[in-house]
């Protein structure tokens, strides 16, 4: 099922001149097209509607090159994906959102071994299908829920071009809360730090600035709707580090709140250091929560945000996802939003 294109800015000229970062963008690369408003594939659905308590837990989990098994190499049997399924199942267990956003899942095969893998599957379950040049992406996005979804819709930025065409796309999904808000988070899996660091940057920053204008247009459309949106995901920069000091990725959100730079413990990472990464000096928070300013008020209050430290082999340079104890290069992250 196709959905309507959004209209997009096409051109880092025409996007400097809306925000606050007026100026910022314009060394950047560009890009140009619109992304397409796309359904999922629904994995498991349920009629059931689910009573909202005063918590809702939202969790985000990358789970390294989570393919089906099927036809990906001798290092990606299905023996290998039917153990890191059943590993990392385990680790969501112990963290018990009560809504999962996941990225690195490849498709419908690979979340439904996922979620069937849980002691409680979740009723709700839908993955991406994102594509390029007639090909599909094998890094989808996923959403598991206890929840039923309001609407859940890919953003998929396959169609566009440019040198600063954002990869893959966005999994936008909306919760109608029982105060009559409404909760919108959108799941993004930015550009990585392979190749070159201003056309990274500039596809990143590319992707947040769409992501924004989307939810400008979300709470536009509805303006009687107190609305809640969170930004989350594997965003593949760290504000906090020297490396990123002068990097604009985050720029079309700076007036929202960045969770991790607000409450940071101690040694504090969701991304290791490994030898075998490609980013091999340091570690980093690169799976990071944005919060808009409605949520650090009441009703609803989003609260401190969360690692989960297990999953991940550190001492093993050829560490392979689903042996051993190896899950993903990743720790899951979540937040707790509080009536």
């Amino acid at each position: 099922m196709q959905l309507k294109p959004i209209p997009v800015l096409c051109f880092c000229a025409l996007i400097s001149a809306l925000l606050p970062h007026r100026g910022e963008a314009r060394d950047l690369y560009d890009f140009a097209g619109t992304p397409l408003l796309e359904a999922p594939v629904i994995v498991a659905e349920s009629r059931e509607p689910v009573a909202i308590g005063n918590r809702i837990r939202i969790g985000f989990y990358n789970i390294e090159n989570f393919s089906d098994g099927q036809d990906d190499g001798d290092q990606r049997t299905p023996e290998l994906a039917s153990s890191q399924a059943r590993l990392a199942a385990a680790i969501i267990s112990e963290m018990d959102p009560d809504v999962l956003f996941l990225s690195e899942i490849e498709n419908e095969q690979s979340l439904r071994m996922l979620n069937e893998s849980l002691d409680r599957p979740y009723p709700e379950a839908r993955v991406t299908s994102f594509s390029f040049d007639g090909q599909r992406e094998k890094l989808n996005l996923g959403v598991l829920s206890r929840i039923q979804p309001v609407s859940c819709v890919e953003i998929d930025f396959g169609a566009m071009m440019g040198p600063g065409r954002p990869p893959r796309g966005v999994l936008r999904t909306v919760f109608q809360l029982e105060d009559q808000s409404k909760l919108l988070v959108y799941t993004v899996h930015l550009k990585s730090n392979y190749g070159k660091s201003l056309r990274n940057e500039s596809k990143r920053f590319n992707a947040l600035q769409l992501v924004r204008e989307n939810a400008d247009q979300m709470m536009d459309s509805e303006s009687d709707t107190r609305w809640e949106v969170v930004v989350l995901g594997d965003m593949n920069v760290d504000p906090s580090l020297a490396k990123f000091q002068r990097d604009r990725s985050l720029a079309p959100f700076r007036d929202w709140t960045d969770l991790f730079l607000t409450t940071r413990e101690e040694g504090w990472v969701t991304v290791p250091y490994r030898k075998s990464s490609p980013f091999r000096y340091e570690s980093a928070v690169f799976d990071r929560i944005l919060v808009s300013p409605e949520l650090s008020r009441e009703p609803w209050t989003a609260g401190p945000p969360n690692v989960v430290t297990q999953g991940i082999n550190t001492t093993d340079p050829g560490a392979i996802a689903g042996k051993g104890d190896h899950v993903s290069d990743h720790y899951p992250v979540y937040v707790d939003l509080q009536r």
